[in-house]
């Protein structure tokens, strides 16, 4: 298993370990248009929020290309939201590695699609 399957891995399984085994103490992420969180502490807290907003969610990695300590990686990601609907939405993360561990990462992605409104149709209640 590579280093960033073990990364995406522990992401898709809401593994907040994976800060700690994979990260920086001082990591950095930017995701979207969101001002970066910085440090493990901020990286945690911005993972479990956006974490609590869906019900899973699963990277599609589509393509890498590695320059030494750089990194880019395409993949679709499949968010399921918390009414059990899943979205697709492309995304591509520029990583920075140091001594090994992710020290970098800007996401790039257009949420919106996650806040339409789901064409899963409603359940209807069984009238008695």
């Amino acid at each position: 298993m590579t280093w960033y399957q073990d990364f995406y891995a522990g992401v898709d399984a809401m593994d907040i370990t994976v800060v700690e085994r994979l990260c920086t103490p001082d990591t950095t992420v930017r995701f979207a248009n969101h001002p970066p969180a910085e440090g493990r502490e901020q990286v945690r807290a911005a993972l479990e929020h956006v974490w609590s907003t869906i019900g899973g969610l699963r990277h599609n990695i589509k393509e890498v290309t590695e320059a030494g300590d750089r990194c880019v990686i395409e993949a679709v990601v499949d968010y399921t939201r918390l009414d059990g609907s899943v979205v697709s939405i492309p995304a591509a993360t520029a990583i920075e590695l140091r001594d090994g561990l992710i020290a970098t990462q800007r996401i790039y992605i257009d949420m919106a699609p996650l806040d339409e409104p789901s064409k899963r149709q409603p359940e209807r209640e069984v009238l008695k």
